[in-house]
């Protein structure tokens, strides 16, 4: 089991190794999902579930709805036009905030995206994965860090399984509740995937823009309820008023005696949420472990001053020290290499 208090970070690096598209790749493929192009007002090329979602709330006989129909459209476009002028779709959607039309969208193209990404990845049913096969994820950090999560714990104390970490995953997808369901019944005989469901709900696993819903609702890689899906996301505008889910985050920041940056590549919207607003010094801060896959390392002292800001007003010399970027490593890499140092 993991070291009391240990706090993990997911950005979305950590779920590319399960297939999931990331940063460019993400936006690369909302701009092609929002190209919708009319032939005498019929869809001729283009996502026809998104289009034929919208056919279906607006259809062509209401004037009305006609128009809103067409302001929709004409949301996609103004995505597909501008998404690239920014580092994510969440960050373009936070650029129109004032605009409720761009995030109704945005969300649903992040749900459809996102969906077919589950549907596509190598957790999905569809490439064998199942409580009985989930060697596909052995080449991913999923696997070792599960493998950690149970060391020393006995088959008649399952229910203590998570109970001394967090995890912050900014991720939309489900794999790591997905992987473990499964991992728990392959792990522990006669578990039941409801009964690893409930474990797995009682580790404190924060999401703070949402995800695509519960899975015993949605399983994981149901693309056609991919617009239901959109109820269960939230836009970082949305998140920054919510004050339940900002308080989570920056306890589990304050109580932290590790923090593990995995997959994250520290955009400042997502560091604010971290944010604790220290006012003191913290001269016992948390042990600092972050991968630094394509991060440059000319960036590495001010990504120390940042992290450091989280827990502590001021940077002391010996505090910068104890944050450590594995540079060049993805997260299976560098879970293999920092394991000691987070298990008990």
């Amino acid at each position: 089991m993991f070291k009391d208090n240990t706090v993990f970070v997911i950005g979305a690096g950590a779920s590319q190794e399960f297939g999931f598209p990331i940063g460019s790749g993400l936006t690369q493929t909302i701009k092609k999902n929002c190209n919708f192009v009319l032939d005498a007002g019929r869809l001729s090329e283009g996502e026809k579930p998104i289009f034929r979602h919208y056919e279906k709330i607006y259809g062509y006989d209401d004037r009305t709805k006609i128009d809103q129909f067409n302001e929709r459209l004409q949301a996609c476009w103004q995505i597909r036009d501008g998404i690239e002028s920014a580092d994510s779709i969440d960050e373009y959607i936070f650029r129109y905030s004032d605009n409720p039309l761009i995030a109704e969208v945005g969300k649903l193209q992040i749900a459809y995206a996102i969906s077919i990404a589950e549907w596509e990845s190598k957790l999905a049913n569809d490439k064998g994965f199942s409580e009985t096969n989930i060697e596909n994820a052995h080449d991913t950090w999923i696997w070792s860090f599960s493998r950690a999560l149970i060391t020393g714990i006995r088959a008649n104390e399952v229910e203590k399984i998570g109970d001394n970490i967090t995890m912050i995953c900014f991720n939309y997808d489900r794999c790591i509740e997905h992987y473990l369901e499964h991992f728990l019944v392959r792990s522990f005989h006669g578990m039941s995937i409801k009964e690893a469901r409930e474990i797995v709900k009682n580790i404190r696993i924060i999401h703070p823009y949402g995800t695509l819903g519960d899975l015993g609702e949605f399983p994981f890689g149901t693309m056609p309820r991919f617009a239901l899906m959109t109820e269960n996301l939230i836009t970082w505008s949305e998140t920054i008023r919510e004050p339940d889910i900002i308080e989570q985050l920056r306890t589990a920041i304050e109580d932290a005696e590790r923090i593990v940056f995995m997959g994250f590549a520290f955009a400042s919207q997502n560091m604010e949420l971290l944010d604790t607003k220290p006012v003191e010094v913290n001269f016992n801060g948390p042990r600092v472990y972050a991968t630094g896959f394509g991060l440059p390392k000319e960036n590495e002292e001010s990504l120390r001053r940042n992290i450091n800001g989280l827990y502590s007003h001021g940077a002391p010399v010996d505090e910068l020290q104890k944050i450590h970027f594995q540079y060049g490593a993805k997260c299976k890499e560098f879970f293999d290499i920092h394991r000691l140092n987070l298990v008990q």
